[in-house]
């Protein structure tokens, strides 16, 4: 039982943000040379950092001399692994290097693999993901500015190239286990949002155009290839209250979609992952509109699903509220983000403040 130390509100504006429950987090598939037992086991290494990627939302986790070691040790947290034929187009996560057409599918054990980053101190990005909004602006020097989006993404301008493009970012996307959407583009989107505008990055206009869709926050990136073949371009982001950009300069020929993207997404994730501790601080969470036992049931099994919450103990019941008392790693910040997000809670009022006393969510489930 833990004893309740901190009471706390949590609220939100607007409507609930549907986060999406991420599966295969810990599996990866990868391309190897051939299957042997050498090609195997750096397979596995390679998966191994695919996953902890994943999980931590951090690709500078892997690099770290701590986490190094463990990687050479990969395979004595497999739980189970298989061979698949694999074209290049599907490789998600291939070396360019390596020229075959296997692929390695290896699933880690869950448990081991959590008592590592348990272990290691690692940030965890909980299963249950934000959702983001993605612009892509490019300028063509015969073709002038247009936005990349599903036609895309779906082969029908592959022959310019931008569909390889949009599907890295797709491909990357999904490895990260990171859900996006893109703009439809439609006549709303084009009245909100000018292609000059965009290009322009003007965050606010971008932020305006972006709240027709329920996500929890957008990126926007712009590039153009120069004279020479080099790629330039810029990138900005809005989630979690802040706003970060940057822009860069890439040489011909370099996988520079996964360079950018990369260092992107470790800050934009930065801001919904939490630390493991253990030793939790216990929360109290009042969820209202319990009418029946099986809503009593189902808020524990939604609690219980939540990655960071570690336990749930009924704390009390007053007529159609009760009152539970949640161990929640990474704060009263990160728990608030997590119900916010799931379809089954909504905050009660404004917005969550330091300095506020309670959790207080309505069960919306009837």
């Amino acid at each position: 039982m833990f004893r309740p130390i901190l009471i706390i509100i949590l609220c939100c504006y607007g409507s609930v943000v549907l986060a999406e429950e991420v599966k295969g987090l810990y599996e990866s598939t990868v391309a190897i040379a051939d299957q042997s037992e050498k090609s195997k086991r750096e397979g596995i290494k390679v998966a191994l950092s695919n996953v902890l990627v994943k999980l931590t939302g951090n690709s500078l986790m892997v690099t770290s001399s701590e986490v190094n070691p463990l990687l050479q040790n990969a395979e004595v947290y497999v739980d189970a692994l298989s061979f698949q034929d694999l074209s290049r187009d599907s490789l998600l996560l291939s070396d360019p290097d390596v020229d075959a057409e296997v692929g390695l599918n290896v699933n880690f054990s869950k448990i081991a693999i959590d008592q590592l980053v348990r272990q290691m101190q690692l940030p965890v990005l909980p299963s249950n993901r934000p959702k983001f909004l993605f612009w892509i602006i490019k300028d063509d020097s015969a073709l002038g500015r247009e936005f990349l989006g599903e036609e895309a993404l779906n082969n029908e301008i592959q022959s310019s190239g931008d569909g390889e493009i949009v599907q890295n970012i797709d491909a990357i996307m999904a490895n990260r286990g990171i859900p996006y959407i893109l703009p439809t583009y439609d006549l709303q989107d084009q009245l909100a949002l000018t292609i000059d505008e965009a290009w322009s990055l003007d965050a606010d206009l971008i932020d305006l155009a972006s709240q027709r869709y329920i996500t929890d926050g957008w990126i926007a990136l712009r590039f153009y290839r120069a004279s020479s073949g080099d790629i330039r371009g810029a990138w900005l982001y809005q989630a979690a209250g802040s706003r970060q950009s940057g822009d860069f300069a890439v040489q011909k020929g370099s996988l520079w979609i996964e360079s950018q993207m990369d260092g992107l997404l470790n800050g934009l994730t930065s801001s919904f992952s939490y630390l493991p501790r253990i030793n939790s601080n216990a929360l109290l969470l009042k969820v209202n509109g319990i009418d029946s036992y099986e809503d009593y049931r189902r808020v524990f099994g939604q609690l219980e699903k939540l990655d960071l919450v570690k336990s749930a103990e009924l704390f009390s019941v007053q007529g159609p509220q009760v009152i539970v008392s949640v161990a929640a790693e990474g704060g009263a910040e990160l728990l608030h983000q997590a119900l916010q997000r799931s379809e089954y809670f909504r905050s009660t009022t404004g917005e969550w403040r330091k300095d506020s006393q309670y959790l207080i969510f309505d069960w919306l489930v009837k």
